[in-house]
């Protein structure tokens, strides 16, 4: 069987070689839920850890976890200018996020705190829209599922 189809996901470096980790309606409900629960979590997590710590006990398991696989199936990483945009993404998009999300649930709830999470594509079309953007409709109805999610 050579190449994916509609219904699997295939391992990380292994696209076209018929094999697969998940089946895709599986992928997809793992990733619903472990999401949705983030937020909940989070205000559990706040319980034993301040929000730096909580944000540090995190990216430690995401670590582990890229770790174990790139131990079995090893990634070339980035070199260079595409190195240094991976640190300034993952120093703002991941870690300035995190630290943010985790101090703003010491405030509000979690419903609250996901609720303006999954706002920001809404804001971010507008903005763009107010810097002379034009979104294609696909482009709205990707942000009207974002903020229905």
């Amino acid at each position: 069987m050579s190449g994916t189809t509609a219904s699997t996901v295939p391992l990380p470096g292994q696209a076209g070689l018929g094999r697969h980790l998940l089946p895709l309606p599986l992928a997809i409900a793992g990733s619903i839920l472990f999401w949705a629960s983030a937020y909940p979590a989070i205000r559990v997590g706040l319980r034993l850890f301040t929000p730096g710590q909580l944000a540090a006990v995190r990216f430690l398991v995401a670590g582990l976890c890229f770790a174990l696989l790139h131990l079995l199936r090893p990634m070339r990483l980035p070199r260079g200018s595409a190195l240094a945009r991976t640190v300034l993404a993952g120093a703002l998009g991941i870690a300035a996020y995190n630290l943010l999300l985790n101090t703003g649930e010491q405030h509000v709830s979690a419903g609250s705190a996901s609720f303006l999470i999954n706002s920001m594509p809404v804001f971010a079309a507008l903005l763009a829209v107010l810097l002379g953007e034009r979104l294609r409709p696909m482009g709205w109805l990707g942000v009207a599922m974002s903020f229905g999610a």
